[in-house]
């Protein structure tokens, strides 16, 4: 039992007759056994290398494949994964799928550590992963370019959003842009370096350690300048330095509620937040707040769906079978309306009250601000050691 459970898995990776065999041999299972596995499996386990059957299905694409599926949990994102996971399991019998709930932050270290041990085994096969994630995987080489001809809902995504070699499909965002109070601001903000209008003295709040929230990305993007660009940080760092010096901010936040909470009594007239939460915090518990796109853009933070490298082509397939799935204009614009995403597809039918809002709307969405992730990451350290010395300090 032992051995065909290995074999078992062996074979769900798709490998050539030769690699199966050499495999199994390292597993000590003997020639024998491993050739009558294949003998009841038929010959679609066994082509040459690289070789795929009728459609460009790939070996072992027929017999047992099982799957690992990353989802978010709660807030009903795993509604539409559970959904599209029983009608493809019961189209494809011979194909397991399994769901592993989470979060990236939690999720993508574990993946990392996997594929140090068991690279031809990956903790994940494919999900969901955000714009962090997917950049630290960029940084990793974590994933697999998809094939167009098994995902041809690639074509459907905004250009902006497509990614090189189709390493992943983006299909959402959450915009983070200007929120304001409601009771204070009467007309909205409109650009980002309305942080810095005098008639917000005394009434902004800042994140201190998320700088796509602190103000210093996006000034630095607003004064033309990119986040890779040191002059251009520099200048805004002295910017925002001045107007620390000024009184311009009321306070800094690490937490929802510590920038919530202020904006609700009243101290706070203006801020960078996630649309999904001031939607939440406006229209189900309505509260004074307001969301704007500033003409600069909206910040977009990127939801994809990605395949792991170290997945097997049986799996891959049927990985790309489902994201393709997920990604239709029926179950995506179902996921969409069911979680308050931004889609970042064309012709996706938003329920009204969510289309209505700014930041759903398309030239928000297309006109997004598409930050170097990976440039945050690896500047993150030595930003906020300045931005405590030049900014923070001078805020009382």
């Amino acid at each position: 039992m032992a051995d065909q459970r290995e074999l078992e898995v062996l074979y769900r990776r798709g490998y050539s007759r030769r690699q199966f065999l050499q495999r199994a041999a390292a597993l000590g299972i003997s020639s024998a056994t491993a050739l009558s596995f294949l003998a009841a499996c038929g010959p679609a386990a066994t082509p040459a290398p690289g070789a795929t059957g009728a459609g460009g299905k790939p070996a072992g694409a027929d017999g047992p494949v099982k799957l690992t599926f990353f989802v978010y949990v709660g807030a009903n994102q795993g509604v539409v994964p559970r959904e599209v996971q029983a009608e493809y399991m019961k189209a494809n019998p011979n194909v397991t799928i399994e769901l592993f709930e989470g979060t990236n932050a939690e999720t993508y270290p574990k993946m990392v550590a996997a594929r140090k041990t068991t690279p031809d085994q990956p903790l994940i096969n494919f999900g969901y992963f955000n714009a962090d994630a997917t950049a630290k995987g960029d940084v990793d080489d974590m994933w697999e370019s998809l094939d167009p001809a098994n995902v041809p809902t690639v074509s459907n995504v905004y250009d902006s959003f497509k990614r090189k070699d189709n390493k992943g499909i983006a299909w959402g965002m959450v915009g983070i842009g200007l929120m304001y109070n409601t009771d204070n601001v009467k007309s909205a903000p409109g650009s980002w370096m309305d942080f810095w209008d005098p008639k917000f003295k005394g009434r902004l709040a800042l994140s201190n350690g998320n700088h796509y929230l602190s103000g210093l990305v996006t000034t630095t993007r607003a004064l033309g300048g990119k986040e890779s660009d040191a002059a251009a940080v520099d200048k805004a760092f002295k910017l925002i330095s001045d107007k620390a010096k000024e009184g311009q901010i009321r306070l800094f936040f690490l937490s929802n509620d510590q920038v919530k909470q202020p904006m609700i009594r009243g101290e706070v007239w203006l801020s960078g937040w996630f649309n999904s939460s001031v939607d939440i915090w406006a229209n189900q518990e309505k509260g004074p707040f307001g969301y704007a796109a500033p003409k600069e853009g909206q910040i977009a933070f990127t939801i994809y769906h990605h395949i792991v490298k170290g997945t097997s082509a049986a799996q891959k397939y049927h990985a790309e079978k489902i994201i393709n799935m997920l990604n239709d204009k029926q179950w995506l614009t179902r996921y969409c309306n069911l979680t308050h995403s931004i889609p970042v597809a064309k012709d996706i039918t938003l329920d009204p009250d969510l289309a209505n809002q700014e930041a759903f709307k398309t030239r928000n969405i297309e006109g997004a601000m598409q930050l170097d992730w990976p440039t945050l990451a690896m500047k993150n350290a030595d930003w906020n050691e300045r931005f405590n010395k030049e900014i923070v300090a001078f805020v009382k």
